[in-house]
């Protein structure tokens, strides 16, 4: 039976997508950005969790672990993924929660069930697949989506766009809406910034516009990195190209996620005082959308 990886199950969204949404956060992207919201999103496979502030340093993990995958420094647990066996033994140990699996391997009847439950709240709003990287899972997603219309739930997937264009084409297909992040217009930046360039990015993105897709595009707005206005000139130029009426939202920096970069032991590329942008800079910042004739939501 067709499974993925679910790392998290968000009820009562709002931000993605219309309405009051459960959004499923699938694990596995081909996106490496320095600024991820979801680092723990990033690897396909279901891991050991640490988390950090729980840690009262018993080191009864430590202990049982017969893989020896689990060893304490001055930073606290560190965790050779190549050796763990995903066991549990070293969760069953710890006796404040600090470390679980990251996701949880669920069918798509699983999911629908966790769907159903919210079913009530869904006026005006629906399910939406993000991550990680929906359309990484193709399998799963496609049948998921196509389980949602079924049951007459709106659907909608959140995606780089980094994917063949003719699984592209299957989530057109599939998904009511379209949520989509140009991150950045310049090539070379986009591939220093997330590990790849962005030509397929803007190919599919150009691809949806041709065949009239509903798309709502993204910029998230990363001091030092996508914030800049000559990107965001690009970006806008670059929407007001297409043949088609395409709105953006601009998405303010978030720096609460640096927790999950200690924990897993990855750099996290900002100071701890890099803030958000202020009223005033978010609005700067659309003025430069608007003055392309573009919509915009903040």
């Amino acid at each position: 039976m067709t499974s993925a990886n679910i790392f998290d199950i968000k009820r009562f969204g709002i931000n993605d997508g219309d309405g009051i949404r459960t959004v499923l956060f699938i694990k596995g992207c081909p996106l490496r950005c320095k600024w991820c919201q979801n680092p723990e999103g990033m690897a396909p496979d279901i891991r050991l969790w640490y988390g950090k502030g729980a840690c009262v340093d018993c080191r009864g993990c430590e202990a049982v672990c017969a893989q020896n995958a689990l060893n304490f420094d001055t930073q606290g647990l560190k965790i050779n993924y190549d050796d763990c066996i995903l066991c549990g033994k070293c969760i069953e140990a710890c006796p404040t929660g600090a470390l679980r699996f990251d996701a949880k391997k669920m069918t798509v009847t699983e999911a629908m069930r966790e769907i159903e439950k919210d079913r009530v709240f869904y006026d005006g709003g629906g399910v939406t697949l993000s991550g990680g990287e929906c359309t990484a899972s193709p399998e799963f997603s496609l049948e998921l989506l196509r389980a949602c219309k079924t049951a007459r739930v709106n659907t909608a997937i959140d995606t780089c766009l980094h994917v063949s264009p003719e699984i592209l084409d299957t989530f057109a297909k599939a998904a009511d809406m379209i949520i989509a992040d140009i991150k950045l217009i310049d090539p070379d930046r986009h591939r220093k910034c997330t590990g790849v360039d962005n030509s397929l990015i803007l190919d599919n993105i150009k691809r949806l516009a041709e065949k009239k897709s509903n798309v709502r595009l993204r910029v998230p707005l990363i001091p030092g990195y996508t914030a800049d206005r000559e990107n965001l000139e690009g970006i806008a130029a670059f929407i007001a190209s297409l043949d088609a009426d395409f709105p953006v939202q601009l998405l303010n920096f978030n720096p609460l996620c640096r927790e999950k970069y200690c924990s897993l032991r990855q750099e996290y590329v900002f100071d701890l005082d890099q803030r958000m942008l202020s009223p005033e800079e978010m609005q700067e910042r659309e003025s430069i959308i608007v003055r392309h004739g573009l919509g915009t939501k903040i």
